[in-house]
């Protein structure tokens, strides 16, 4: 069978899981505990929920987890792909959502008088443009960026005819950004934790990337004790770099944070992720659950804060609510994923992509 065949419930039921995690944070927390920030905007204002908060503030390292799956998802891809076909793969998964999710975000910003013509169509510009530096028209879109920086690495070792790299390439990016996080409390690096360009140049996140690849390597290649012992190496970076985090949530909302359930969701959840991979979770639903993550993660966050406030203030319990937005956001990500997206790549294969065969 070939490599490009085998699919990976486990890791879509994570993926999707992980994205549920980072709504349920916004909702549930962050728009009512940072009231700078654009989904609370969005919502209008609503009141403190502390009993919620309380369960769910730490769904932020859902983001965490993206990483270590993209690591590891991306290097099973590329190894037997060209960088025509590479390159051609990311844009399809990535564009087309994006293309979709963010006019209706930026319509939605004009709509509540969060945004302006101009500010709205710059903003969407440059997040329809994966712009590396924002104003994109959400916050969520931060991510893109780091991920794409990943993938050049890989497109360039794909280029070089170098993929065999791709273990020592990604220790020398998990060293650099264990590193980092190694030094950042004893030498008081705080003014770095959210330094853009450190972050695209996975300074701040390569450790994840790594633990991803390692665990590719250790999936199909060979499970070995130098292997073994970097990926836990890595692992005590994310865990690190995710305590970087819970510092600089807490100085945004003004109120000491915990470190130990994110750690604890992070750890758990790649623990599961590895444990999944014996498994034989090959039932095409998985697939089509972990393609609505991304649509759902781009979507949600505005989109959802503009009903959760309507909804909240006419008296319905916040729990309902959240739930009722959160059902929403779903079934709009499955109709982005199965509908809307299949026909922008079919839009994809017949204009950019039409003459790939004969440039391969």
């Amino acid at each position: 069978m070939a490599q490009q065949k085998i699919s990976f419930g486990g890791v879509d039921i994570l993926r999707f899981l992980a994205a549920v995690l980072v709504m349920v944070y916004h909702y549930g927390f962050w728009v009512w505990a940072y009231p700078d920030g654009i989904s609370a905007q969005a919502t209008g204002g609503v009141a403190a929920q502390p009993a919620i908060g309380a369960w769910v503030e730490s769904g932020w390292v859902g983001v965490e987890i993206f990483f270590v799956i993209s690591g590891f998802v991306i290097a099973f891809s590329a190894e037997k792909s060209t960088p025509l076909r590479f390159f051609e793969a990311r844009v399809k998964r990535l564009a087309p959502a994006v293309w979709i999710c963010a006019p209706v975000t930026a319509a939605l910003l004009l709509l509540i008088g969060l945004s302006w013509p101009t500010d709205a169509v710059v903003r969407l510009v440059r997040t329809g443009l994966f712009a590396p530096y924002g104003p994109w028209v959400d916050s969520v879109y931060w991510t893109l960026g780091i991920e794409i920086a990943f993938y050049a690495i890989v497109w360039i070792l794909l280029r070089l005819g170098r993929f065999h790299l791709m273990e020592v390439v990604a220790i020398a990016i998990g060293l650099v950004s264990t590193l980092f996080w190694c030094l950042y409390y004893p030498l008081g690096w705080a003014d770095f934790a959210e330094t853009r360009w450190l972050q695209l140049t996975l300074v701040h996140h390569g450790c994840f990337f790594a633990v991803g690849v390692l665990l590719w390597l250790m999936r199909f290649k060979a499970l070995t004790v130098p292997r073994l012992g970097l990926c836990l190496l890595f692992l005590g970076g994310g865990v690190l770099q995710i305590a970087s985090s819970v510092d600089v949530h807490s100085i945004k909302v003004n109120a000491a944070m915990p470190y130990a359930p994110p750690i604890l969701i992070f750890l758990v959840a790649i623990a599961l992720m590895a444990w999944s991979l014996r498994l034989d979770l090959s039932w095409s639903g998985w697939r089509r659950i972990g393609l609505m993550t991304y649509p759902l993660y781009l979507i949600h966050d505005v989109v959802g804060a503009a009903m959760l406030g309507p909804m909240v203030r006419a008296g319905l319990p916040y729990l309902l609510s959240m739930v009722t937005v959160g059902a929403t956001m779903i079934a709009a990500s499955w109709l982005v994923a199965t509908e809307a997206e299949p026909r922008i790549r079919l839009l994809l294969d017949h204009t950019i992509f039409r003459y790939r065969l004969k440039a391969a």
